[in-house]
């Protein structure tokens, strides 16, 4: 790998990194605590209701964090965070939960939480495709750090020529993307994530995906093996503290929460995946001419009006091939 990528890798596993993951414990407590304070103050008001001030709790809690974390300049580890909630739903679905579950349920269920913090750990230190600085296809239509091409082309208009083997061979060097927090150049980059503290590019796409699919999996089932033992709680009022009730209830919120937005962001990937798109590259489309249409100018226009295409869509069908088969 070029030396940006090892300086990245380097910094990572400083002992700063220890200090970043004790701030994400922290702040994961105390978004915890903040979540558990809701049944706890609002035990008598609906499930509807307690999931819509959760929602603004954790809002507040983690803006609240993150303002604080500012005044004071220091740093946390997203991928901590998202660590310190897993162990912490599976401590309380061990102590609590697990008792109104069925053996087979529960082997399940554990089966799940481990391979998805196998996948969760694996994917921190996957390849998502980082390019060395002396790759020949490196220079054309790559994006520098600063933003801008390193070669320019542009379309024309009248309509779109057809492209022969060369042209394609050009487009896919062009989806080698910048990651100023990498440091580093991504083929077929799609955006940085914070949670698994990497980038998301060509060859960790699919474990991405299936990651996701697997939080989304695992939450749900959390929250419906949560609402059994609320149930049970509660209509054959069994001897149970009320800390266990709310840790619970509370866990069950965030769960569904986390679902809420998940679904929405795997959405937009199988959108992406149809249409073989990136999010950084809808994003930022008019920083990347092989998007670009120009059309002329009418009679009544001074400057010609810039379109967007997508160089890269083959279809349905072969974008969905494509994607399942590299």
């Amino acid at each position: 790998m070029a030396g940006s990528i090892e300086e990245y890798g380097s910094r990572r596993k400083s002992p700063e990194l220890i200090i970043r993951c004790m701030i994400s414990l922290i702040s994961g407590i105390i978004t915890q605590i903040s979540l558990l304070l809701i049944p706890h103050l609002f035990p008598l008001f609906s499930l509807l209701f307690q999931f819509i001030l959760s929602g603004a709790v954790l809002a507040i809690a983690i803006i609240s964090c993150q303002f604080i974390k500012r005044l004071l300049r220091v740093h946390a580890s997203a991928p901590a965070f998202v660590f310190f909630h897993i162990i912490f739903i599976w401590v309380v679905y061990l102590s609590v939960i697990r008792q109104v579950v069925s053996l087979l349920l529960n082997i399940v269920f554990n089966a799940e939480l481990a391979v998805l913090l196998i996948g969760f750990l694996r994917i921190l230190s996957s390849d998502p495709g980082f390019i060395r600085h002396d790759s020949p296809g490196l220079v054309e239509g790559s994006i520098s750090e600063d933003g801008h091409h390193l070669e320019e082309t542009s379309s024309t208009a009248g309509g779109i020529s057809s492209h022969n083997s060369n042209e394609m061979t050009s487009l896919s060097s062009r989806r080698m993307r910048y990651c100023r927090i990498c440091k580093a150049y991504v083929m077929g980059f799609d955006h940085h994530c914070p949670a698994f503290g990497n980038c998301i590019g060509q060859k960790n796409y699919g474990l991405f995906l299936s990651l996701l699919v697997l939080f989304i999996v695992t939450e749900t089932a959390y929250s419906v093996l949560s609402y059994q033992w609320i149930n049970r709680h509660l209509i054959l009022k069994e001897n149970s503290s009320k800390i266990q009730y709310n840790l619970v209830m509370s866990t069950m919120i965030f769960s569904l929460l986390q679902v809420l937005w998940q679904v929405i962001f795997f959405a937009w990937h199988v959108h992406c995946v149809c249409f073989n798109i990136r999010t950084e590259e809808w994003i930022n489309w008019r920083r990347y001419p092989e998007f670009h249409v120009i059309l002329q100018p009418s009679p009544d226009q001074s400057l010609p009006d810039t379109r967007f295409r997508n160089p890269y869509n083959e279809g349905i069908f072969c974008n969905l091939k494509n994607f399942l088969l590299r």
